[in-house]
């Protein structure tokens, strides 16, 4: 994901900061006028196989492949990710998901149980571990 996605603001929307001990920089737009939706879809990645076909029944592609819990080996351990602030709560991905790691969630209760399941990938590891992991794989 780009940053450019991240500061992007339609004129109908207001950005803030969701709270996440590892990465603060995730936004979440705020939507101006309009109902959220009722639902909101939470993959719980430590069951996720990453076969992605939960992305193409998106029809909003508020889903993304990551790398896994894993970093130093990205290939070998992928895993999806939702964007809450995009999802729609079609209950797509939920109904497509053949290993049934996604969860429909009522608005509020999701980015609860967002925060607890979807820090596994890359994008939520402490940069300095990152880097750490990365000078050791360079090194071997």
């Amino acid at each position: 994901m780009s940053t450019d996605n991240l500061t992007k603001k339609d004129e109908n929307e207001e950005a803030v900061i969701v709270e996440n001990p590892f990465h603060s920089a995730r936004l979440k737009p705020k939507r101006k006028g309009k109902k959220p939706p009722k639902l909101l879809a939470v993959v719980h990645q430590s069951g996720c196989t990453g076969c992605e076909i939960c992305i193409q029944g998106c029809p909003v592609d508020s889903i993304e492949l990551v790398p896994g819990p894993l970093p130093e080996n990205p290939q070998f351990q992928q895993t999806v990710e939702i964007d809450l602030a995009r999802c729609i709560g079609c209950q797509n991905c939920s109904v497509d998901c053949p290993w049934e790691t996604i969860t429909m969630y009522e608005h509020n209760d999701a980015f609860i149980a967002w925060s607890s399941e979807t820090l596994f990938s890359e994008l939520y590891v402490d940069e300095n571990k990152v880097e750490e992991i990365k000078k050791s794989v360079i090194n071997e």
